[in-house]
């Protein structure tokens, strides 16, 4: 097996903050809203699980580090699982539900609640495409996902999100790819949430 994506309502999660490290838990502690505090550690449980399973152990044996690339902070950046470097970890939450990924390879995971966002966001194909549609908070979304997969994926960037177009490649575009690139995206539905999973197509090795 070499990826485990779960996407889940947070109230189904068994969310237990002692799970969550010094780091994670000063995170925690920083959001305002009781439903945030909620979704953030549903999240975070939750990748453990998805490692765990990947890797045949227990969630309380999973340990999620933090660590930006670029800067070398441990407040932001892609989540990952320490001591288990061919393994990569992406999660995503909000209010409400939460989604987690493991795989033996590059992936991210994105889930939001459907809303319309700002075309800002969008190429041109892709604001004209959303335009046309009957329910365009529901096109939005399904754009918007992608995106946020694909990047986390470390695919594009979400501040040049415009040139991150995530259409199918003919001319028409009439539909969200399901592939950019080398990178697989798989899509999910739940009632009012939109999620996307974003699965690179080489395995993951240590640069």
């Amino acid at each position: 097996m070499t990826q485990i994506v779960r996407f889940a309502p947070m109230a189904e999660v068994d969310a237990d903050l002692g799970l969550l490290t010094a780091g994670e838990r000063a995170r925690h502690e920083r959001l305002v809203a009781e439903a945030d505090k909620r979704a953030y550690v549903a999240a975070h449980v939750l990748v453990r699980e998805c490692a765990a399973e990947l890797l045949g152990t227990s969630r309380e044996e999973i340990v999620i580090e933090q660590r930006c690339a670029r800067c070398g902070s441990s407040e932001h950046g892609a989540p990952s699982v320490a001591d288990a470097a061919a393994v990569r970890v992406s999660l995503s939450h909000t209010r409400g539900q939460v989604a987690a990924v493991a795989a033996g390879r590059g992936c991210g995971i994105d889930v939001e609640k459907v809303s319309r966002g700002p075309d800002r966001a969008l190429s041109r194909r892709e604001a004209a495409w959303v335009a046309g549609q009957e329910d365009a908070a529901y096109a939005f979304t399904r754009l918007w996902v992608r995106k946020e997969a694909l990047v986390k994926a470390g695919h594009g960037s979400m501040a040049a999100a415009q040139r991150l177009d995530v259409l199918a490649g003919d001319p028409s575009g009439d539909a969200p790819a399901d592939r950019v690139g080398a990178v697989r995206l798989t899509q999910w539905e739940g009632s009012g949430f939109l999620g996307a999973v974003a699965i690179c197509a080489d395995m993951w090795t240590e640069s």
